[in-house]
This record gives C-alpha cells, structure tokens and sequence, in this order.
C-alpha cells in the first residue's frame, strides 16, 4: 500500500503543479472579474465531467475489485459500465443545450452544446478505464496517466487562451480532455488492460444496469447539489462583497480543490480500492484510517507552517498581487480541506455500499450548511465568512460521517 500510496501521490502532486500554474495562466489572463465567471464554467464542466458516465466509476471499482470475479461477470460489468459512458454524454449535452439558453448561470454560453457533448464524452470513456486499472491495482498506470494528463492540460491552456477571453478558455479545457482521453487508450492498450468487453455491448444486460443505476442517484448529489451550492456561494460572494470578490474567492476555492485532489486521489486510488479486496471492508477502512488520519495532520501542519512565514508570497507566486488579500484567508480555508479530507474516506465508503439516501444526506448537509454560513458570515466578516463556513460546514460533514460509519457493526 505504501508504494502505492507514493505513486499516487506524485501522479497527483504533479497534476496539482501544474493545476497551479494553470490557475495562474488564467487568473493573469483573464483577471480578477472573468476569472470569477470562469469559475461557474469550470464548475459546470467538473459537473458535467463527473456525471458523465452516471457517476459509477465506484461500483465498477467495487465490483471489478472482487478476488472472486469469474471472467463472465467482469465482461458484463465492463459492458455495463461502457453503456452508461457512451449513453450519459449524449443526456448531459441535450441538458445543457437546454439550460444554456436559458441563462440562469453567468457564463454558461461560453460552453456550446458540441463543446460539452466532446467533453463528457471524453470524460466517461476516460473514466471508464480509469475504473478498469484502479480495479487491476494499475496505481502505477493510474499515477503516469494523471501526471501526463496535467502536463498536457496546462498545454492546452498555455496555449490557447487569449486575454479576458472565457470562451477560450473553455476550448483548452475540451482539447485538454481529448488529449486525455488519448492517453488513457494508448496507456490501456501498453499494460493490456481489460477495459473493452468482449462481446462489446452485447454483454450488458438488464442485471447489471440495474445493479449500477444506485450510483446514478448517488452520484446526483455531489453533481447537482454539490455544484448548485458552490454556484450560489460564488453568487453570494458577488452579491455582498462585488465580482472582483467573486474572483479572489474562486483563487482561494482553486486552492482547495487542488489540496482536497490530492487526498482523494490517496482514498480513491489506493485507500478503498484494498479496502474492498479485503474479506470485510468495514473492518479494514477503520483498521486502515488511523494512518490515513495521521497522514492528514501532518499535511495540514507542514502546509500550515508554509502559511504562516510565506501566505503572501504563495498567493503571489500562484497569482498575482492582485489577489493580496486571501493570502490572511489561506490558513482557514486549509483547516477546512483537512476535515473535509478526513470525511473523505467515509463518505466515500457509503457511495461505493450504495447507500444513496445517506449520500445525499451528507451531500445536502456539507451544502446547505456551507451556503447558509456563507449568507450569515460574509455581511459580518467579509470574504473571511466564505472561509470559516467552509471550515464550519467541513466539520459538520465530518462529526455525522464519523458517527454514522461508527454506529455500524462491522459487516
């Protein structure tokens, strides 16, 4: 595991590298104000990108893991999962055809309905294999593929996007996809990964899309609520503090995203992959979380320590000087990653035992409580607010993901 970990690791820490610099590219190019509406386009291309293949990456994950696996059921599961990858785009782009005329979401035009159909079409295939290796313990394959993958993304947007301009942007984020997917096949087809079926969709049957259609609605919860949250806070943020505000909260929200990949890159690649090759995953995530606890405390401390003596050089050399002011923020918005890392673990546990009343609890709890903090603390704290109701709405997430996963017996 350790090894695997490490590979992970640096698949993911040069992804987020150069996630940064692209943060950078962008933020420089665009400026403060469109930087903050490139924040709603990027949040509906993570929506869209998520959704893409129904969100059943997990199950495929926790069915492919299984020791026992006989080869007929593996090929069904693949097809399975290859139907939802090649059919969901096609739904995703209609929705979005529709919700971009009607306007409801400051720079939703940017992205055209051709864009966002090549888009999750790139994505569900990707995450379609993506499964496929995670399941055959490829974490080496997996670390290579996200590490290119970065590199060729910050490309994409070195490349092609021209000052103030969100349109181009979003095409560097789709050519960044397809160059992605590419790479996903060419690394398939070099370590002979099974991810195509045998008998391609023919082997798909109704047994296994209704065994994967729990993830479907498991995985609305963090698309839809999850994104409609972070859109109303960026709304909320323009609202009561301006669309430059907007903006350096989306640089500080970046930040966030970057270090919460890296810890869900450690819980999705390596942590419950062998915890659902173990006889009982319950068993083996609490056995194994103590570590994983550890590993977030000292992250957050060494993180911390670089905050303290140098914020305001980091937010400079992530952005500009323009965005001075959440480089006193950082610190908090960091105590709020580390709890949200802790959860991680366990609420991802629920969604790959498809308990989707409880995913969408959670989902809806971490959501409502972070908007409606964000509401009360910004007209009293300015920007701060934005910070501490994503720490205080990280710890609520957390006290009733530990609670519930402990009232459980072990399975």
């Amino acid at each position: 595991m350790a090894l695997n970990v490490l590979l992970s690791g640096l698949g993911v820490l040069i992804k987020l590298l150069c996630g940064l610099i692209t943060n950078k590219v962008l933020s420089v190019q665009l400026g403060p104000a469109a930087f903050g509406v490139w924040g709603n386009v990027f949040s509906l291309s993570t929506l869209y990108s998520a959704f893409s293949n129904g969100g059943i990456g997990q199950g495929l994950v926790a069915r492919l893991s299984k020791p026992e696996q006989a080869d007929i059921s593996r090929q069904r599961w693949l097809a399975g999962g290859l139907a939802f990858a090649l059919a969901v785009p096609i739904m995703i782009a209609a929705f979005h055809a529709a919700f971009r005329q009607a306007d409801v979401v400051t720079g939703s035009r940017a992205l055209t309905p051709l864009l966002v159909l090549i888009l999750a079409l790139c994505a569900a295939i990707s995450l379609h294999i993506q499964s496929a290796t995670l399941a055959n313990n490829g974490a080496g394959t997996n670390s290579f593929v996200v590490a290119v993958g970065g590199m060729l993304s910050l490309a994409a947007y070195f490349l092609l996007v021209r000052p103030g301009s969100v349109e181009s942007a979003a095409r560097a984020l789709v050519v960044g996809a397809t160059l992605i997917l590419l790479l996903w096949l060419i690394a398939a087809r070099a370590t002979r990964v099974p991810w195509m079926p045998n008998g391609g969709l023919r082997q798909a049957d109704w047994h296994t899309i209704r065994e994967l259609v729990p993830y479907v609605g498991i995985a609305l919860a963090p698309a839809l609520v999850g994104t409609a949250a972070i859109l109303a806070v960026r709304a909320t943020v323009a609202a009561e503090a301006g669309a430059a505000a907007a903006g350096l909260w989306q640089g500080m929200f970046r930040l966030s995203d970057a270090v919460i990949a890296l810890a869900q890159a450690v819980v999705a690649y390596v942590l419950l992959p062998a915890v659902f090759r173990a006889e009982s995953p319950r068993r083996a995530l609490k056995g194994r979380f103590r570590a994983y606890a550890l590993l977030i405390g000292a992250g957050y401390a060494f993180g911390a320590l670089i905050l303290w003596f140098a914020s305001a050089h980091v937010v400079r050399l992530l952005y500009s000087d323009q965005y001075d002011a959440i480089a006193g923020l950082l610190w908090i918005e960091l105590m709020g990653d580390a709890l949200k890392a802790l959860a991680m673990p366990l609420v991802t546990f629920f969604i790959y035992e498809r308990r989707l009343r409880l995913s969408w609890g959670l989902e809806l709890l971490f959501s409502c409580s972070f908007l409606i903090g964000c509401q009360v603390l910004i007209r009293h704290m300015g920007l701060a607010g934005a910070a501490w109701a994503y720490v205080a709405a990280n710890f609520a997430l957390l006290m009733v993901a530990s609670a519930v996963f402990l009232g459980n017996r072990d399975a």
